[in-house]
Parts: structure tokens; sequence; C-alpha cells
């Protein structure tokens, strides 16, 4: 098995780390995302198109209707290929699905220098605005391996981080701490339609939600679980548009517990 990597500065060094390689233990996709290809089983006539075409449509067609959608059947129907021609760009739809989701990440902020809790909390916020414009991305298994894009978003939080003085374990405790706040918070968005959206669905969808309203104020309160039916009747429950209070809230306490444990 004869890998393969693209020119690089350090390309020496990374083809000699490849070549120590066992290609047959990696994940799928693992070795394709980050320029490492075995070129076993994908020889032939000179490919018509690229891979980087193939992601650029899967990618298209993710942000049109879902991760599921960016399917090899999909792919291959959109460029105009058999589905068994897309083997000779990607060897699975694991693959597929683990270079699409490394070039949706996309690059990572520039962090300031100076301030860590700054530098996290933007790095947060800009997770959570990725996690809205491609929802999708959070239908990625977990299970995917670090791939460049993501390994330098990490590397880009942890690198503030260890300005703290923390251990590596512990940076990296507190990096999950902020992508799993910046998930949920998209998550919670994506599957939160507000009122403005539901009556676009159906006009009589207003009446309904205040119906719900008051109905399940006086079965809460008939329960006397009162804390959540004062919560409901903030304006804010019912608004047109979701508010960023909630995900800004925890942001705050996540850091707040970081700048503690620091301190301690």
């Amino acid at each position: 098995m004869t890998p393969r990597k693209s020119p690089g500065p350090d390309s020496a060094r990374d083809r000699a780390n490849a070549d120590d390689a066992d290609f047959g233990a990696l994940p799928p996709g693992l070795a394709a995302a980050w320029g490492v290809v075995d070129t076993g089983g994908r020889r032939g006539p000179k490919p018509a198109h690229s891979v980087e075409k193939i992601i650029a449509v899967a990618t298209e067609l993710a942000d049109e209707e879902g991760i599921a959608a960016a399917s090899l059947p999909k792919v291959a129907a959109r460029i105009g290929v058999t589905t068994n021609a897309l083997y000779r760009y990607v060897s699975s739809k694991d693959e597929l699905i683990v270079l699409l989701a490394d070039r949706a990440w996309g690059d990572p902020p520039a962090l300031p220098d100076g301030d860590w809790r700054e530098a996290a909390a933007l790095w947060a916020r800009q997770l959570f605005e990725r996690f809205l414009s491609r929802p999708w991305l959070l239908d990625v298994p977990t299970t995917v391996s670090l791939t460049p894009h993501n390994a330098a978003w990490l590397d880009a939080l942890i690198t503030v981080l260890g300005s703290t003085g923390m251990a590596a374990q512990q940076t990296l405790n507190c990096a999950y701490l902020l992508d799993s706040h910046a998930r949920y918070g998209a998550n919670l968005r994506r599957n939160t339609p507000t009122p403005a959206a539901l009556r676009r669905a159906n006009p009589d969808q207003q009446r309904a939600v205040r119906a719900v309203r008051v109905f399940l104020d006086g079965q809460l309160r008939s329960r006397n679980l009162n804390a959540v039916a004062d919560a409901i009747e903030d304006p804010m429950f019912l608004a047109d548009e979701a508010p960023l209070d909630g995900f800004e809230f925890g942001l705050a306490r996540i850091l707040d517990g970081i700048e503690a444990y620091v301190q301690r």
C-alpha cells in the first residue's frame, strides 16, 4: 500500500509518518481528509471530475435537504455520472461524510491574544453560528475522527486556554464543555419553531399557541408546578425570534466555572 500526499511545507515529514501508519486500521475517510490516500483500487482512465467537485456537490445537497441527501446516488445524479463512477473519487459513503463535514467546518475564527475568556467566548459564539448556518453538521456522527478543519478549531481554543496554566487534559475538558454548549444551543434553535414560523405555516396556529399556553398554565398550577408556570408567562417565551439570552447566559456560566477553577 503506497500512500500519497499533496505537496506541502512538511510533506517529507508527513510522508514518513504516513509510511508508518497502518492504513487498514484507520476509520473510513480519515487518510483522505488529511490528504493522504491509498491509490490502490482507484485506478483507471483519468477522472473527469475531482474529489473537490464531489464534495462541493454533496455540500449543496446537504445545505438544501440535510445530510441524508448527501448520498452517493444523489451526488452522482446531480453530477451526471453513475453511482459506481463515484468510487473512483471516494471509497464509501462514510468517507464522503468525513470529507463533507471537514469542508463544512471551514477555518476557525482568529482569536484575540491576551484574554483567554474573551477568546473562548468568541470561539463558542462562532461555533454556535457555524451550526446555525449548517445545521446538518449536528447530524454528523460523533464517531468521525479528527480532521484538518475541526482539528484547527480545537487547536485555536486549546491554545488560548493554555495561557490559563491548565494541564492539557483540563483544556480538552473545557473545549468539550464549550463545544457541547454550542451544539445544544444550535440544536434547540433548530428544533424549536418560533411563533412567527408557526403562523407562516398555519395562520390559525397563533390561536393554538395561545390555547396551549392557557391550558398549560392551568395544568401546571393545579399540580403546584408554579415555577414553570411563571417562567412561561414571560413574554420572551412566545417571542417571534428566539433570543440569544439562553445561549449567552449558559456560556457566561461555563466561563465563570473555568475561571473559578483556574483561580482556585
